[in-house]
């Protein structure tokens, strides 16, 4: 009752200040159109009154639209309007948490005060990420715990062992290369198993346990916006599961659901991509490479769950410009995308046999 309680008065007062700000805004504007001297009740000289006058609208009609931006998105009901999610104490749930950016979250979340429970199929990484945890943070009295879990087969899954969650982090994933008329239906399918099929299992398993105010986070990619070429299983499990959860977020008017498209980490996750025939390739992807570090990804995911941001493009400049392209001039997206095909490593002409 009193979340509630100091919810409403914090949007009241969120709105009322955004209202009179954007009035303020609005007099000015109409009062450097009509006299300058009327509102200051002093003498300016003609040249810095027409100054003025003229930078007025490039200053004050953007400001205004913001501020109506976000008053009116304040006005609209949904989970962005939801308290900031202090994760002090939040009981998280991290699958794929045995390495790379789920490794790093569980460091980030634990540092913060939350009580993990960590889901992966290598129980020795678990153990020791937990006796990591506990050693690099002693003030965080919950006990870090994990469990064994296959995101493609679950059966095994420990719902059981989870009475209550506050955040779950859906991070398990697989990716690809190869050409989509090369890659073979099992990897199609493979592929769909865990980045798409896994996901909704786990989501919908622990639906019901998820407190009022908690957060779904789905680590996504930018390819789930826009896909590249060689990537097609890859590219195609990240849309159907960007798909699935703005679904299920436009059937619940509060639950948080943040969806983190994400493009290059350093993780090594390129390496453990398959090619068509199902082997591991290997080798790294120079863009990989010189993507962000998964410890400062996870500070600005567990950034993005407090502020209740609820879709996250988590990627240098040019990969949010390829999602703008994607809407406003797809043509021209699509012409680069090929430009970029053929310098890729996977293009019929650039293939090492």
């Amino acid at each position: 009752m009193y979340l509630v309680r100091s919810y409403h008065v914090a949007h009241f007062f969120f709105v009322a200040y955004h209202f009179s700000l954007l009035m303020v805004l609005f007099a000015i504007y109409c009062l450097l159109f009509c006299n300058i001297n009327v509102f200051f009740r002093m003498s300016f000289p003609e040249k810095f009154q027409d100054l003025l006058k003229e930078w007025a609208p490039a200053l004050v009609i953007p400001l205004s639209l913001y501020v109506a931006y976000k008053l009116l998105n304040r006005i609209i009901p949904g989970a962005h309007n939801l308290p900031k999610l202090d994760v002090k104490n939040k009981v998280v749930v991290i699958t794929g948490a045995s390495s790379g950016l789920g490794k790093s979250l569980a460091f980030e979340l634990y540092k913060r005060g939350a009580q993990v429970i960590l889901l992966a199929r290598s129980t020795d990484k678990l153990k020791e990420i937990c006796e990591e945890l506990k050693e690099t943070f002693p003030l965080n009295q919950n006990e870090p715990t994990y469990y064994y879990f296959d995101i493609t087969d679950p059966e095994q899954a420990p719902w059981a062992e989870i009475p209550r969650v506050d955040i779950l982090i859906n991070n398990a994933g697989m990716a690809n290369r190869g050409s989509c008329a090369d890659t073979s239906m099992a990897i199609h399918r493979q592929a769909m198993e865990t980045n798409y099929f896994g996901h909704v299992h786990v989501t919908n398993s622990l639906l019901s346990k998820l407190s009022p105010d908690g957060c779904i986070v789905v680590t996504s990619s930018v390819q789930g916006k826009v896909a590249i070429p060689y990537r097609g299983s890859y590219g195609a499990s990240k849309h159907a599961l960007q798909a699935y959860f703005d679904c299920l977020r436009a059937e619940h008017k509060n639950l948080h659901i943040l969806v983190v498209s994400a493009g290059y980490i350093n993780t090594g996750f390129g390496s453990r991509a398959i090619d068509p025939s199902g082997k591991v390739v290997g080798v790294e992807d120079e863009n990989q490479k010189k993507g962000y570090t998964p410890e400062h990804c996870a500070r600005l995911i567990v950034n993005a769950i407090r502020d209740r941001k609820t879709d996250y493009v988590m990627a240098h400049a040019d990969a949010r410009f390829a999602v703008f392209l994607r809407y406003f001039w797809p043509t021209l997206l699509n012409y680069s995308l090929y430009i970029r095909g053929t310098k890729d490593q996977w293009a019929p002409k650039n293939k090492k046999e």
